[in-house]
């Protein structure tokens, strides 16, 4: 271990509480910059520029497609239909759109084993997104390797703020309806993606591949992520996702679970049949993604 971030984790272990632990990935040589519409990070010779996801709140309007990595998404007749609609891929699932040379519109991280795991993969599916999330372990991880990308939209995580205290355990649920408060993890990155979704603008989602129901992903893993889906389901997956049902009873959105099998009950959410979802995109029962307002160029070094 380096000089500074030994000396980095025994000053937090004497001087600072169990709240401030998660801070020892960011040592006082990891700079963050904290701009109005950009952060730029710097440690030594490594430096990367983000977009402030708060720079998106609201922005874009129409329907979101969100890919997840469940088996279901075998069924999908045509993944060309995905990209009717702005489509969020997270983790490894867009390996499948990697077969068919389809790109992204976000692509979505927020466990760190991933990065550490499969980075190349990492590197490959945010190189064939238009916008990539990063939290700031994300980031964290990219410079301990040396590695940028340069598509990268900035987010706080609310278990893990940025060089503050994790906040204290709380047993009500959160689901943020804007990036300016972070974003909430739970037991899938499902719910990081649906958050992100609702902060951008949309308010008619469908989420492909959310079986739940195994911690086998539709794709073959050599050394497979950890799952929390079976263990914790009740506390970390069937709790959150009612928060989520209940925003959709209220009318304050629509989404949908395009996968019939899967262990999250219709009365929680709406069940379709995927290709159902993608046909009726297709025939402009929704209307296409657009964004309000152009973007700010972002750099990385």
């Amino acid at each position: 271990m380096e000089t500074e971030k030994l000396l980095w984790h025994v000053y937090l272990r004497l001087f600072q509480s169990a709240a401030q632990w998660h801070n020892r990935r960011f040592p006082p040589s990891f700079e963050a910059r904290i701009g109005e519409s950009q952060v730029d990070f710097a440690c030594r010779d490594w430096h990367m520029s983000c977009r402030r996801a708060e720079s998106l709140q609201d922005r874009f309007r129409g329907g979101c497609h969100i890919l997840l990595s469940g088996p279901s998404v075998r069924k999908i007749a045509n993944p060309g239909l995905l990209k009717n609609a702005f489509l969020i891929g997270v983790n490894g699932s867009p390996q499948m759109l990697d077969e068919f040379g389809i790109g992204m519109d976000l692509y979505v991280v927020d466990d760190l084993h991933f990065v550490r795991n499969r980075t190349e993969d990492y590197l490959r599916f945010a190189g064939r997104a238009d916008m990539t999330l990063v939290n700031y372990g994300i980031a964290a991880e990219l410079r301990q390797r040396g590695l940028t990308i340069p598509n990268g939209v900035i987010v706080e995580t609310i278990n893990t703020p940025f060089r503050r205290a994790r906040p204290s355990v709380a047993d009500t649920i959160v689901f943020s309806r804007r990036f300016a408060d972070g974003l909430k993890p739970y037991g899938t990155v499902a719910y990081v993606a649906l958050q992100a979704a609702y902060c951008l603008g949309f308010r008619q989602v469908s989420l492909f591949g959310l079986d739940l129901n195994s911690a086998t992903r539709y794709y073959p893993e050599g050394r497979p992520e950890p799952s929390n889906l079976l263990r914790e389901y009740e506390d970390l997956i069937l709790r959150p996702f009612a928060t989520i049902g209940a925003m959709v009873r209220a009318g304050e959105w629509s989404v949908v679970n395009a996968s019939p099998e899967s262990r999250l009950p219709s009365t929680v959410l709406p069940k379709a049949d995927p290709n159902d979802i993608l046909e009726s995109r297709r025939s402009a029962d929704l209307a296409p993604a657009t964004e309000l307002a152009p973007q700010v160029a972002v750099s990385a070094a």
